[in-house]
């Protein structure tokens, strides 16, 4: 399927590492040109080199997603410098985990700001420019989390699920413009994200957390940025054009196994 982005520009929110970036580089290696967002510059040239290696066109757009002004930024990026936009990825996240009781307002606020408005802030914006191009696709990064949870995950596993039905919703509303809306829900994914999460262990309880995942899915392992990427790949596809309200699953078969 190697080319088949040519021409078209998506914009992609939190492609500054983890799994953005990896979603970067598989929309340019498909010939996409790719504006990628990031609070964080350094990550933002990193995934620009990836996708200038893939020998796409990629644009830098500094911003937090939570504020409406830096989010009309990346729309704008993508118009006036790429020529349009056909795709918004609604990547960018915060993993803040606490129990409900005893998380602060200010961490709560955060956590459902940038995973869930910031989303919804994203496809609200990028909606006028892909009614220009005549149709595109909106593509949410959910979460596992949004069916099956831990504790302390009340506000995350509710910014995802939100992002669930957001999608069906939203196709709905979009279908007539020919704006397709899906998501992608990833199980645990080998992301700066989770490193950052295990720091506070030691070593083997680091270790055998990585271990209890792996056990806990059907193929026996941690995915990659690399097969998130390739799953948001199909979705802004022609391959998926029938294909909207829908949210896949990638997770290795976590949901499926079975528990005692």
């Amino acid at each position: 399927m190697s080319g088949w982005g040519r021409g078209r520009v998506a914009a992609i929110t939190g492609a500054g590492s983890g799994i953005g970036r990896g979603i970067a580089a598989a929309l340019a290696a498909s010939g996409m040109r790719v504006v990628a967002n990031d609070i964080d510059p350094d990550g933002l040239d990193e995934t620009l080199q990836l996708v200038r290696a893939a020998g796409s066109d990629g644009v830098a757009c500094i911003g937090d997603v939570r504020r409406r002004e830096d989010v009309g930024r990346i729309v704008d990026e993508a118009v006036s410098v790429l020529g349009g936009l056909d795709v918004m990825v609604a990547n960018a996240a915060v993993g803040i985990y606490a129990d409900l009781d005893e998380m602060s307002e200010e961490d709560l606020d955060c956590v459902l700001d940038v995973n869930l408005k910031g989303a919804l802030l994203s496809a609200q914006l990028a909606i006028p420019a892909l009614r220009e191009r005549g149709g595109g696709s909106i593509v949410f990064v959910a979460s596992v989390q949004a069916y099956a949870t831990l504790r302390g995950c009340v506000a995350y596993g509710a910014a995802k699920a939100g992002l669930v039905a957001a999608t069906r919703s939203l196709a709905v509303e979009l279908g007539a413009d020919g704006i397709r809306v899906n998501a992608v829900a990833p199980g645990t994914i080998d992301t700066p994200m989770l490193a950052r999460d295990l720091q506070g262990m030691n070593t083997d309880d680091a270790e055998g957390f990585l271990d209890r995942v792996r056990g806990a899915n059907a193929l026996g392992r941690i995915g990659t940025v690399e097969e998130i990427g390739d799953v948001v790949a199909f979705l802004v596809s022609d391959a998926a054009r029938y294909v909207t309200g829908a949210t896949i699953v990638a997770d290795g078969g976590f949901l499926a196994v079975k528990r005692f």
